[in-house]
């Protein structure tokens, strides 16, 4: 009886033991102190600002209004293409200047990754494989689509350069990422066949020819604005394994990308020998041996982080949206399958079904939103009585950097933002730069130079993206 009441005691104990240590491990649990400012453990989460934010569950905008302020936006700024109506050709003369609009010398030193200044006749290389001299009197467009993430690039080439000093991190012949499911208009080829020069819906650049797989306007756009989808919005879903099919197993889609469903009648059975209930099917563009375009059938589990439609445009679903990108390393254009500070903003309102342009200073000119401006003359304390008017969600920018609001507390005004650096006071009361490359919540007044200067004091405007303005 001893021996049975002293092993249950021991029980007890282990069990006590072991709920402590997952206790530990869970929300009390501190590994570090922060060098940040003014943040702590509890601002990292969603909730905590949700719940922070008045009526959070508000729809600003419902499917439709988005819907026709993506055709408002497609008029009014140029950044954003309507691919239907885009030009069924082009003159040698407009296409060529097209090419070198984007395709072009930088007007400062640039070095390859063992630290060699890139030369005249190393640009005059990448200038041939551009491949003008082929350019016909009259050049018919061709139409493509993405099959898997990949990149856009300032010259047809996997080259990479940097400036001095940034010699991994910045390659500064990538223009940005391009996630699965992209539609693309095809203006040219390069001289090796290897790239595509392409339109997609915001951005013109050079694309890998083995990444898109080729087809018609009519098919193209029939695939495309399939009624029933599903988008993705976890930070990256996957498709399941198919070891039948490599090219839509385990497929990975980077958030806000609009995945077309299969329809009953198209749904057999199994789909390559797996039973398709617990799964979404979707129908998914394939290359084939002559790299046109094939439709096959793939699987994602419904225990994937995607929804059936675009999300509501709320508050909240900001919020959950920016946090599942929490802590995600900074990429420059995409680099190291991530993300930068523009691309964060954009794929955020992607999942609500916005199209946004793909950079910076294009997505601050935005004519369709509730403007908070922030002239250069614009004193401190104005700017901070500005932001207290402010709704949560509201993309901010300066000159080359983009952040979300996400509120405020003890009065301090937040945003969640992916960014490079940061300053702060050491020991000696001199400012010291600090690496952030990652999403990161920060007061707006984390110091941004070495002068002291603040993110709040570059500022230019904050915007609401809504189509009825104030």
């Amino acid at each position: 009886m001893r021996k049975l009441k002293l092993r249950s005691i021991l029980v007890l104990a282990c069990t006590a033991l072991i709920s402590t240590n997952v206790y530990a491990a869970g929300e009390n649990y501190v590994q570090y102190q922060t060098n940040v400012p003014k943040v702590s453990d509890e601002m990292m989460k969603a909730d905590f600002w949700i719940n922070n934010t008045e009526d959070p569950d508000k729809i600003i905008m419902d499917s439709k209004s988005i819907e026709k302020y993506n055709k408002v936006i497609e008029e009014k700024e140029s950044a954003i293409v309507d691919l239907e109506k885009y030009n069924e050709s082009f003159k040698k003369d407009e296409l060529r200047e097209l090419i070198l609009n984007i395709s072009s010398p930088a007007s400062t030193p640039r070095y390859d990754s063992e630290g060699k200044q890139a030369t005249e006749v190393y640009y005059n290389k990448l200038k041939e494989n551009l491949n003008l001299n082929a350019l016909q009197e009259v050049n018919k467009v061709k139409y493509g689509i993405t099959v898997k993430r990949t990149i856009m690039k300032t010259y047809p080439t996997y080259d990479v350069l940097f400036k001095e000093g940034d010699n991994y991190e910045f390659d500064r012949l990538m223009e940005t990422a391009v996630y699965p499911l992209e539609p693309l208009v095809i203006l040219s080829y390069s001289k090796d066949n290897k790239w595509i020069f392409a339109q997609m819906y915001n951005y013109l650049a050079w694309i890998p020819a083995e990444d898109v797989a080729i087809t018609t306007k009519e098919e193209l756009f029939d695939y495309i604005n399939t009624k029933d989808f599903i988008v993705t919005t976890g930070k990256r879903v996957f498709t399941v394994n198919n070891p039948l099919n490599s090219q839509i197993s385990e497929l990975k889609f980077d958030m806000g990308v609009r995945i077309p469903l299969a329809t009953q009648d198209e749904i057999g059975d199994d789909i390559y020998g797996q039973n398709p209930t617990g799964n979404y099917v979707v129908k998914l563009p394939t290359r084939d041996k002559n790299g046109m375009m094939s439709l096959k059938l793939a699987l994602m589990s419904k225990s994937e982080d995607v929804n059936v439609g675009y999300i509501y445009y709320t508050k909240r679903n900001i919020l959950n949206q920016a946090f599942k990108l929490l802590g995600e390393r900074y990429g420059w254009g995409g680099m190291f399958n991530g993300r930068d500070c523009s691309a964060f903003i954009m794929d955020i309102y992607r999942t609500m079904g916005f199209k946004l342009p793909r950079n910076t200073g294009e997505q601050a000119e935005i004519a369709m939103a509730n403007d908070y401006n922030m002239p250069k003359e614009m004193k401190l304390d104005e700017r901070q009585r500005l932001f207290d008017g402010m709704n949560t969600g509201a993309a901010l920018y300066m000159p080359g950097h983009a952040m979300l609001y996400l509120g405020k507390y003890n009065g301090e005004h937040y945003m969640i933002h992916d960014f490079s650096g940061f300053y702060n006071k050491d020991e000696n009361g001199k400012y010291k730069y600090y690496r952030s490359r990652q999403i990161m919540v920060t007061p707006v007044t984390i110091v941004s130079s070495e002068d002291g200067k603040t993110y709040l004091e570059e500022m230019t405007i904050g915007k609401e993206f809504i189509l009825d303005k104030k």
